[in-house]
Order: structure tokens, then sequence, then C-alpha cells
């Protein structure tokens, strides 16, 4: 790979430089270092971690086992040999904080560096500052923490965001927060009642205890017309159900100016950066058939230059995407299974995806 990241999606598109193959079950996360060099995987039902060398692509050391833990999602950090992850929280004997804690691991001693609890339920994100070691987890407790890997306790502690102009927050919905690519600003996302869409609050990271200096929403009605006019044949009970999905996921583009989201019905969207009612862009994760894949949660990224939103399919293949105009560029052929993965290098003209 040449030290670079701008890939071309319209001429010939990349091409499978390598294959890495793990244990059968399929990987839950995956998260590239920095600089580029390192991919880790993780296998939730394997219990399995792999740090890929992305140059020669092999694997680099033989996978790291969680036996007692387990292992979910994945979060690389400023250091090339350590990484945050979350266990899958089976072992019994395990109080909740301990069953729900982050564990800060080094790969060249293979032990834990440090432990971060206060979660009382599952880990959906976990979101590293590109600029310090400072991150931020949200989980299924309704609770967002600001941590440091220098100290074990959270820095901040912050409830569900609290709707103003009449938004009011539903009372199951769990959060998302993310940083976007400056690490100056962080985003939390959640659910408003009676599925009547999502609050998207910004924050200055570093006066947080301001509140949110911008407050957006994006109403069901909004996205509901939004979908039914990329895909005028879609039947109106099925656009419904897909306006209605949880949000899995929420990623800034690098100017900040675009946000991506990903669901639980195989829905893509695309919203403004500066006001989430306005939806730039919707894309479909496929079924098999080659209709929405209703029943999956999608997965999907911005390429490193942005040009390009790259989603999986369930029949394996991966669709690449304009981020401007949202037309399909390219579809990418070589699983043979659902894509579980897809993720961008920071650094180099390089994708990397796993299969179910």
């Amino acid at each position: 790979s040449q030290r670079r990241n701008m890939m071309d999606f319209r001429q010939e598109g990349p091409k499978i430089a390598a294959v890495i193959r793990g244990k059968k079950s399929p990987a839950t996360s995956m998260s590239y270092h920095e600089d580029g060099e390192h991919l880790f995987v993780t296998s939730e039902a394997d219990c399995r971690l792999l740090m890929i060398d992305c140059n020669r692509g092999v694997s680099e050391k033989p996978a790291i086992k969680f036996e007692k833990d387990g292992v979910r999602i994945v979060q690389s950090t400023h250091h090339n040999q350590s990484l945050l992850y979350t266990g899958s929280g089976r072992e019994r004997n395990q109080s909740s904080g301990e069953k729900h804690a982050i564990n800060y691991h080094s790969i060249h001693d293979n032990k834990i560096l440090r432990q971060f609890r206060g979660h009382s339920e599952t880990i959906n994100n976990i979101s590293m500052c590109p600029v310090d070691d400072t991150f931020l987890t949200s989980s299924a407790d309704r609770t967002v923490r600001l941590w440091d890997l220098r100290q074990a306790g959270s820095l901040a502690l912050m409830e569900m965001p609290k709707g103003g102009n009449g938004m009011t927050i539903d009372p199951n919905g769990c959060p998302i927060a993310a940083f976007d690519s400056t690490g100056l600003v962080f985003g939390i996302t959640a659910p408003m009642e009676a599925q009547a869409g999502h609050i998207i609050h910004l924050y200055d990271a570093r006066n947080y205890g301001s509140g949110a200096f911008s407050e957006m929403k994006l109403e069901s009605k909004i996205l509901l017309n939004a979908i039914q006019t990329t895909f005028p044949s879609m039947q109106p009970m099925e656009a419904s159900d897909l306006c209605g999905a949880q949000w899995k996921s929420m990623t800034f583009n690098k100017s900040g100016k675009q946000i991506l989201i990903t669901t639980d019905t195989g829905i893509v969207v695309m919203v403004d950066g500066y006001d989430s009612n306005k939806v730039t862009n919707i894309f479909l994760s496929k079924g098999v058939n080659g209709g929405p894949n209703g029943n999956q949660a999608a997965v999907a990224c911005f390429s490193s230059d942005d040009q390009t939103v790259l989603v999986g399919n369930e029949n394996g293949t991966i669709s690449c995407y304009d981020s401007l105009d949202g037309s399909l560029l390219r579809t990418l052929e070589g699983h043979v299974g659902k894509i579980s993965c897809v993720a961008s290098n920071p650094k180099y003209a390089q994708i990397a995806s796993a299969c179910t």
C-alpha cells in the first residue's frame, strides 16, 4: 500500500490483498490503529482477539484468548500495543461493575493495565478521543461516561440527554456517544418517546459541563419522507418499519459536516452535521434477495477520504456509495456470508471487512 488514503471506487476499485481466517464464529468488532499499521479484530463467540499487520496482511501474533471475561467491543488507543475492550459479561461470579467494565489491555505483556468500572449494563460503544487519552462509553444503563486512560475513575457521568423544545426522551432508550475527528466536539444521540425520532446533542469536549452547544433532532416524519423519496417503490409499511429502527452507531466524517448512523433494521442514514433534520443520503444494507436487510443490524463506515460510504450486505458484498449524491459506485465481492464488520484504514488506501 502507498502512504495515502485516497481510494478511487469509480475506476478499478480496491482488490482483495489478503484473507485472514479466524475460527468459525464471526468477527464482532474491529478497530484500526491511528498509524494504519495494525488492525484489531474481536470475535465474541470465540473469545478471541487478533492483531493484524496491515502491511503484510497477516496476523502478527497468535490470537489472544479471553477465557474468563470474554471479549466483545475493541477500540484502539494512541499506543500501538495497547487497546480497550469490553468483556461479554458472561462470568456469573462477577459483580455488575466487573461484568460491564472496560479493560485497558497491553498486547505486548498480554495483561490488563487498568479496569474502568461504573456502568451497570451492557456497553454499546467506545469512542477514543483522537487528540488525547480520554474516551467515551455509552451503555444500556442510559448513561454516558468520560474516562482518562491514566486514571481508573470516570471524569464525568452524563445522564441521558434531556430534550428541549418539546423533545421528550424515551425512558427505555439507550444513548450513543462519539467524538468527532478533531476531538474538540463529541455527540450524544438518544431516541425520543413514541418513536418520534432521535435527538443529537453536540458538546464542547473542553467545556462539557456547560451543556450542549447544539441541540438537534431527526424527526421520524422527516426520515420517513426521505425514505419514501429515495425508494419510491417501497411499501409504506416497510418504510415505516425502517423509520422506527433503533440506532446502533454514530460516526462523524472528518470535516464534521456529515454524520453517519447505522440501525438495527439495515438502514444507514446520513444527516447534516449542523442540522440533523436534513437527511442528505439514505442507504440500505441489502438482504440475500437484494431487498432491504430488515432483520439484521447494518454495518457501514466512511472511507478515510470521506468520499465514499461502505455498507455491508447480507449476501457477502459491500456496496460503495458516493457520499455526496448517494449513487452506487461499485459492489465489492469476495465474502461468502453476511458482512459483520467493515472499517477503513486511516492512513493507507485500504479497507477491512469480515463476514459470518
